[in-house]
């Protein structure tokens, strides 16, 4: 509570006076956003400055997000939060323009290996682009229930000439930046489909959380251990570069070798765990002091990091 009281506070002092106002319109809840919706221009103010707060309160995972992809995964963040913040206020009850939201909202989207993947989070948004969603007693998609508040108006009454229903993004904000977040979504996934995007986009907002079990799935959790674990692998293997020097060059090869597959993106997590204990044993084992300390004149003794 109190590490989410600190960003909130933070991103206060981030935004400038006329956001904040808007901001403490809403008394309906904790760690409030604006509420009714501020327009456009205003969301995506407060988008930037929250995701500026959050990425420098929970910085990438190095290898978690490939220097590639940065640009696209921020841009990405500022658009989904953006989209997130003009949904809440425009069909949601007050007290839902919060915080916590924001990470709820965000804790929905998980990556699919195909283009045909939807998780919770792009159906909540396609309920607003199609007037429809899935129901799960009757195994089939129908009317959406939303109610847009600033007019009363209905995504499911919105029918096109080819016989679609939802809002376009001329038509609805939240819709707008979320397609152009999809744009960005599309480029990386031409790119690699095997990178979890979802998941990168998402990481700084696990700080917004309450349980960070609730707020990953299964796979999530695995990528940000492995990355994790490679990290500090890359840091042993630094320090001891740096302090004895005593890798030979096989063990070199074999370690660099080690630590690229392990940052791969494009191999399957489980692939990847399976060759953590092979590089920690050649990291932490394979490591001779030059000048020993033994005394036995001579001997190798191995380092233990």
């Amino acid at each position: 509570m109190k590490n989410r009281d600190n960003i909130y506070k933070a991103f206060l002092n981030a935004i400038d006076e006329d956001l904040r106002g808007i901001c403490e319109v809403n008394k309906t809840t904790e760690r409030p956003l604006p509420c009714p919706y501020c327009g456009e221009k205003d969301v995506e103010r407060l988008a930037k400055a929250l995701v500026s707060v959050l990425e420098e309160h929970s910085p990438d995972i190095p290898w978690l997000v490939p220097e590639q992809y940065r640009a696209d995964v921020h841009e990405a963040r500022e658009l989904l939060t953006a989209a997130t913040l003009a949904l809440l206020p425009l069909y949601f009850p007050p007290r839902d323009s919060c915080m916590d939201s924001i990470a709820t909202v965000m804790s929905m989207f998980e990556h699919g290996r195909n283009a045909g993947f939807k998780s919770a989070g792009a159906l909540l948004f396609e309920e607003v682009a199609t007037g429809m969603k899935y129901s799960a007693r009757k195994h089939a998609y129908v009317p959406s229930s939303f109610v847009r508040h600033i007019d009363g108006k209905k995504p499911c009454d919105r029918l096109h000439r080819d016989g679609s229903r939802g809002f376009t993004a001329d038509e609805d904000d939240a819709v707008m930046f979320y397609k152009r977040y999809l744009k960005v979504q599309r480029r990386v996934f031409d790119m690699n489909r095997r990178f979890n995007f979802e998941l990168c986009v998402k990481r700084p907002f696990e700080a917004l959380s309450d349980e960070r079990h609730t707020f990953y799935c299964k796979e999530e959790k695995m990528e940000i251990d492995l990355a994790t674990k490679v990290k500090k692998l890359q840091d042993r293997y630094t320090l001891n570069l740096a302090q004895a020097k005593g890798y030979d060059l096989l063990d070199k090869l074999m370690i660099n070798a080690l630590l690229a597959y392990l940052r791969d993106e494009t191999a399957t997590v489980a692939a990847r765990e399976s060759y953590l204990s092979q590089t920690e044993r050649l990291i932490d084992g394979s490591v001779k002091f030059p000048h020993t300390t033994s005394p036995k004149e001579g001997v190798d003794v191995d380092r233990i990091a």
